[in-house]
């Protein structure tokens, strides 16, 4: 049962994606996801360094696609081709303003753990926004914790596509970059720290199994 449970701890993005997309190639069950067949692996934890360096490009990677997923956490633009934004949840609706939220909390209470945002929402609260949704939200939450002088990140998918992972991870990096200027920018001193992305099921579609077998070789 090796498609359980994935511990990955990586210094750039590249290595993250490049070990990720490995571990679910060669160790995962196959699954099907609306008649499409899948490679899954559940319980996998991305950790990046605080140093990670976030800036390298692997050659594989569909760089269109990742500025997409980086745009879909970053803006409240609706982009109907990924379905939903998460920067929507993040900054508008049905909460309000949660990444500034979260950095008043932080700033009144740095050793606070309960600094959240929330992006899981009910789907008929979700088909409001978007008459046509079928699924929830893949990004549940993202935790925001400082600890030593340093700010980290935590994130939550319930389901991920491993191909275009580096795109999540990139955002949430760039997201994290955010936080960390308000909250110097409103006097409080701190670094950055690491990012956590938790996944519990991890999925390569049939149609990305050809690229994935040419990065693990």
């Amino acid at each position: 049962m090796n498609h359980f449970g994935k511990k990955i701890v990586a210094h750039s993005i590249v290595d993250g994606w490049t070990s990720y997309v490995s571990s679910v190639f060669n160790n995962s069950t196959m699954g099907k996801d609306d008649d499409q067949k899948i490679r899954e692996q559940f319980g996998v934890s991305v950790y990046f360094s605080p140093d990670a360096d976030f800036e390298s490009i692997h050659p594989l990677m569909d760089m269109a696609r990742q500025t997409q997923y980086v745009r879909k956490i970053l803006t409240t633009k609706i982009d109907k081709e990924l379905g939903g934004s998460y920067g929507y949840r993040i900054f508008v609706n049905p909460y309000g303003n949660q990444f500034e939220t979260a950095v008043e909390q932080l700033r009144k209470r740095p050793e606070s753990k309960s600094v959240i945002i929330n992006l899981i929402h009910p789907l008929e609260w979700e088909r409001k926004i978007q008459p046509n949704i079928k699924r929830m939200a893949c990004l549940t939450h993202i935790q925001a914790l400082i600890r030593d002088g340093q700010l980290h990140f935590f994130a939550q998918f319930r389901s991920q596509n491993v191909w275009n992972s580096h795109g999540n991870f990139k955002g949430l990096y760039e997201l994290q970059r955010m936080m960390l200027v308000r909250l110097q920018e409103r006097g409080l001193k701190v670094n950055r720290g690491g990012l956590t992305v938790d996944i519990t099921a991890a999925h390569l579609y049939e149609f990305d199994f050809q690229e994935a077998e040419r990065l693990v070789k």
